[in-house]
């Protein structure tokens, strides 16, 4: 058998289920964050491959065409029949429309798997269809959904929230530093672990400036020892970050206009 052939073959097969997964595990979900053996790749690849291969290899006669398997095996020996070349050449546009076809298939049933998981928040409750990225879920609030949260939302749903608060405490020249803002966008590692998280309307305060308790038991505001931070948008690296809070909210409109208020 040639060597080099039966690569490229072997990778035609697998190509359904390599488009199948790209376009499944995409965007914030996207597997390129997360390390993953060869072994599982292949597994997860070979299936859906094998599923599309064979529904096409059923569905061809339906429209008139056969797949030949006889000129399938003949041109992956070493010394293919001149017939079997023939045919492929002759019936090269039936092949190529053959293969598009299901390659277009693949992706499209990848890309409307994901949206029919996430709309149905299938991932949210059970565990075997969840993505990898963790902190897609807690930062969207999502994780309330799960059903082996340890903490509920009892009136409102994750689609009540608005906003994420983030409250960030990074140590700078031997001083440990609060800052807080809302949460904007963060970026992944390659290994899925966070790597930077991106905030607005950021101000800070040195976290020994914490509220005093006043001898009746309530706390003295300490909102004059906040310095809020000029700029749009401040990016912190996780690295460098010590500890993370995470604060949700929904606004409600009022005569004076919206407000926010926590989840509950």
């Amino acid at each position: 058998m040639n060597i080099a052939l039966s690569t490229i073959i072997l990778f035609v097969l697998l190509l359904p289920g390599i488009f199948y997964r790209r376009f499944y595990y995409s965007a914030e979900f996207s597997h390129e964050y997360f390390k993953e053996t060869f072994f599982s790749i292949f597994i997860s690849t070979i299936i859906p491959s094998l599923i599309f291969q064979t529904i096409w290899y059923f569905a061809a006669p339906i429209f008139g065409y056969k797949v030949d398997l006889k000129v399938f095996f003949d041109i992956l020996t070493n010394t293919p029949h001149p017939d079997s070349v023939q045919k492929i050449e002759i019936f090269s546009l039936q092949i190529l429309l053959y293969n598009l076809t299901m390659y277009t298939a693949a992706l499209s049933i990848g890309y409307l798997s994901r949206k029919i998981v996430r709309y149905f928040k299938l991932d949210r409750k059970y565990k075997i269809l969840r993505f990898k990225n963790e902190w897609h879920y807690l930062l969207k609030g999502e994780i309330f959904d799960f059903p082996d949260a340890e903490f509920d939302l009892m009136t409102d749903s994750v689609e009540d929230i608005e906003f994420v608060f983030v409250d960030v405490i990074i140590e700078l020249g031997g001083s440990t530093i609060l800052y807080d803002g809302v949460l904007v966008d963060y970026s992944l590692s390659k290994d899925g672990g966070i790597e930077s998280i991106t905030l607005k309307n950021v101000q800070r305060r040195a976290l020994t400036d914490d509220c005093e308790i006043k001898k009746d038991g309530s706390k003295k505001s300490n909102a004059t020892k906040y310095y809020p931070i000029d700029g749009h948008l401040l990016l912190f690296k996780y690295e460098e970050i010590k500890n993370l809070n995470f604060t949700y909210y929904k606004l409600l409109r009022s005569q004076q206009g919206l407000y926010p208020k926590l989840v509950e």
